[in-house]
């Protein structure tokens, strides 16, 4: 059974719970029903929490929904559904990625270069029709083109490409004289769907594509130029079956009456095909009215992928408690296919953890790629009805080594939980008054970083807490800034211990490799080698895709840098003696090395 059909069944029970305790007589009929209906109940509910409580919302309701911030959705088509709106009714130019791409010569500005404002064919698709692509009149430009991808796929029924019109200056000549569309479901597969041999309209060709199959990827390529005047081109207009790529449904502003609640999961009831993504979203607020010192942002997208996954729900991290609420439902495809949602439900707590939380980090600066002691401060609350917090997970860019534990200023006994992304405390006693939680500890970061952060309690663990950033003055909030550029993308390669000794005595039989990734903006190749002194290879410790990363600490401990075992590529250990470490990153500039020297003893 369902997470969200337990938390159902609990909500409906509590309800009949309530009417019973209030000696409402059903009449017989109902009666009946109500007592058959119960031992279905009785056998399901055992485990779920008594006091939780089930919002739901069903699509067949096509008028509660801001339409200001929902677009591109389709309520009608399909009652009870939202899909996504039908292409047909979308120039779906608007929503490609368009890039020209020229034979010959580019136009010139009046410096004698490339005239980058005539040049980009982003602005064919604008909607702005004095925004113009040049394509200048020589023999060499013929064969230009203009490549679209539709970023789905389309069964495209109709082109229309537009220029600047008939000038007075020049009559007809600017139009594209003779062109073809190719077309395909991949750019390694085009076939010519269309070939115009000579477009009398000067400022509108409309091109209807016969025998119309799915495609997404479209090139326009100039086959005649006039042998006096540039081709210029203003628009793209693109028609055809299917549905728009994205959409999004937005709720009205809504409450879970007059208590705050703590959310925990969300459920939909939709079909996703493959190719097609939904993905939910939620923002609160203390105040019925959206404003940005009352309300929260959006929540992370959380993204189903197939009808099961949405189904068996997800969970729901926004700001909280809060009384009110407003979600998105985003849909997307790269098919001919549409998702549809027919409901939402999530479900929420009003007995709180904390009945308010706020968190703040210190320093709020420290030096790139250097060790640094921060302390992490909660703020909380409590009422008599408070369930209090027994455990904090704050999530981390880097690992971290947790040094010491306060309560109101006092040392308390606690767990902790080694990893690599997050810090983990366990407290052995509740917290359950108004206290100021202090955790801190040391780090290295290689670049701006928030530290978010959730409670937990221990009757409520699929339920946490999430903890809001304290934004008074003076105060960052839990944002730390990184300050300070390393010079080089690999930073502070280090070996220990060096030497090891890799012979099982289980004293320094491995080796950590640590380091840092930095100054790439996308990933790029990064090789750990390990050789002997003639230069022969012995042992590929990684070979991977790497981004900014700091590969530092014990990974046994939580860390994320590499070992070293003592043995080769074909797992025998190597002899005793002065190996050579080397770390190599590819960069656009032919790369970076860093070479050390390793040293295996028994």
């Amino acid at each position: 059974m369902s997470l969200l059909r337990v938390y159902f069944l609990q909500a409906i029970w509590s309800s009949i719970q309530q009417l019973f305790s209030r000696s409402i007589r059903f009449p017989m009929n109902l009666r009946y029903v109500v007592v058959l209906f119960f031992p279905i109940l009785f056998t399901s509910i055992g485990f779920a929490a008594a006091d939780s409580l089930v919002y739901s919302f069903n699509f067949s309701d096509t008028t509660k929904y801001d339409k200001s911030l929902s677009y591109d959705i389709d309520l009608k088509s399909q009652p009870g559904n939202i899909i996504l709106a039908p292409g047909k009714a979308k120039n779906l130019a608007s929503g490609s990625i368009m890039k020209a791409i020229y034979a010959g010569p580019f136009p010139l500005n009046a410096e004698q270069k490339p005239d980058t404002n005539k040049i980009n064919a982003e602005k064919l698709h604008d909607n702005n029709f004095f925004t113009y692509v040049e394509f200048p009149v020589t023999a060499s430009n013929i064969g230009s083109q203009v490549k679209i991808d539709l970023r789905v796929v389309r069964v495209v029924d109709s082109i229309v490409v537009i220029g600047l019109g008939n000038l007075a200056s020049t009559g007809y000549q600017l139009r594209p004289i003779a062109f073809s569309y190719y077309a395909g479901v991949d750019t390694n597969n085009m076939s010519r769907i269309f070939q115009e041999f000579n477009n009398l309209d000067s400022a509108r060709h409309v091109a209807t594509i016969p025998d119309a199959q799915p495609i997404r990827y479209i090139t326009f390529e100039i086959d005649k130029q006039h042998p006096n005047n540039s081709t210029v081109i203003s628009e793209f207009r693109i028609f055809g079956q299917g549905y728009v790529v994205e959409a999004a449904y937005v709720s009205n502003i809504d409450s879970v009456g007059m208590l705050p609640a703590n959310f925990a999961n969300v459920f939909l009831d939709a079909d996703i095909p493959t190719g097609t993504t939904v993905s939910f979203e939620m923002r609160t607020g203390s105040k019925k009215t959206y404003d940005s010192t009352s309300w929260s942002n959006w929540s992370s997208p959380i993204q189903f992928l197939s009808s099961p996954s949405a189904s068996e729900g997800a969970q729901l991290l926004t700001a909280e408690p809060r009384r009110f609420f407003q979600y998105r439902v985003s849909l997307r495809t790269s098919t001919l296919e549409t998702p549809k949602v027919r409901s939402v439900k999530f479900v929420y707590q009003q007995n709180l953890i904390a009945d308010s939380t706020s968190a703040r980090i210190t320093p709020d600066t420290v030096d790139v790629l250097t060790i640094s002691t921060l302390t992490y401060s909660i703020f909380a609350k409590f009422s008599g009805s408070s369930l209090g917090i027994d455990g904090v997970k704050i999530q981390t860019p880097s690992p971290s080594s947790v040094r010491n534990v306060t309560v109101n200023g006092v040392s308390v006994a606690y767990s902790h939980v080694p990893s690599s992304s997050e810090i983990v405390i366990e407290f052995a006693q509740t917290v359950s008054s108004t206290s100021t939680i202090d955790i801190t500890f040391a780090t290295k970061l290689i670049r701006h970083a928030d530290f978010p952060s959730i409670i937990s309690n221990k009757s409520s663990t699929w339920n946490p807490q999430t903890v809001d950033p304290n934004r008074s003055p003076g105060s960052g909030g839990w944002s730390v800034i990184a300050a300070g550029v390393p010079r080089n993308p690999l930073v502070d390669v280090v070996i220990d211990p060096n030497p090891f000794t890799p012979n099982n005595d289980g004293r320094n039989d491995i080796t950590v490799i640590d380091f840092s990734v930095t100054k790439i903006e996308v990933p790029k190749p990064l090789r750990i080698k390990i050789f002997d002194l003639t230069g022969r290879k012995i042992r590929t410790i990684a070979d991977l895709m790497s981004g900014v990363n700091p590969y530092f600490g014990d990974p046994r401990k939580g860390g994320s840098a590499f070992l070293w075992d003592g043995k080769d590529d074909n797992g025998k250990v190597v002899r005793p003696g002065v190996y050579i470490l080397q770390v190599s990153l590819d960069v656009d500039d032919g790369g970076f090395v860093v070479t050390k020297s390793v040293v295996v003893a028994y």
